[in-house]
C-alpha cells in the first residue's frame, strides 16, 4: 500500500511550487504596504516643461565658440543671410 513516505515524494515537487509562490507573494505584499506606509519611499513625479527640458539639454550639449575668428565669420555669413532674406 501507500505510505506516508511516499506520498510526500509525489508531492514533494506541488509543496516546493506553492510555498515558493506563497513565499513571493508574502513579500510582495510586505513591499506594498511598506512603500503605502512610508510616503518617503514613494516615487514623486515632477512635472518639467518640455520647453525647458529641451533648453537644458541643448545647453548641457552644445559648447560656445570662442574662437574670434569663427565668430566673425558667423557674423558676416548671418548679415549675408538676412541681406539675401530681405529682397
Amino acid at each position: 500500500m501507500f505510505t506516508l513516505a511516499s506520498d510526500v515524494e509525489r508531492f514533494l515537487p506541488l509543496i516546493i511550487i506553492v510555498s515558493l509562490l506563497l513565499f513571493f507573494g508574502l513579500l510582495i505584499l510586505i513591499i506594498i504596504f511598506v512603500k503605502r506606509r512610508f510616503t518617503s519611499l514613494q516615487i514623486k513625479k515632477d512635472e518639467i516643461d518640455e520647453a525647458e527640458a529641451v533648453r537644458q539639454e541643448l545647453d548641457r550639449v552644445l559648447v560656445p565658440i570662442e574662437d574670434e575668428n569663427i565668430q566673425k565669420a558667423m557674423a558676416e555669413d548671418e548679415a549675408a543671410h538676412d541681406e539675401q532674406a530681405k529682397k
